[in-house]
């Protein structure tokens, strides 16, 4: 709520993000994707593209959560595609992770 008080629009698509990390540690799913949405709403309306695939990688890391496989998958792959495409080598270690847990997923 503070951020949306200061009205600094370039920072609050990080703060949901991390508010919807937190709801996901929680399993409050519902909660973590209504933060994602914002954010992602945000991040695609003023194209902001870095918030924008973190926002996906949100959306894996939900849909692995709660089982979803093939919306995981979905997820992974344009977060994926967009991070290599602009090279946010910052997020090459969570692409990675979120890969083997759904080639875990897979295996089940």
């Amino acid at each position: 709520d503070g951020l949306r008080l200061a009205g600094t629009l370039d920072d609050l698509p990080r703060g949901l993000l991390a508010r919807a990390d937190l709801h996901l540690l929680k399993s409050d799913f519902s909660r973590a994707q209504d933060d994602l949405n914002e954010a992602s709403s945000i991040a695609v309306r003023g194209e902001m593209g870095l918030h924008e695939a973190d926002c996906h990688l949100g959306y894996a890391r939900l849909h692995v959560a709660q089982g979803e496989k093939e919306k995981a998958r979905e997820s992974w792959a344009k977060a994926k595609e967009m991070i290599e495409r602009m090279g946010y080598g910052r997020r090459k270690k969570d692409v990675e992770e979120i890969g083997r847990q759904l080639e875990e997923m897979a295996g089940e």
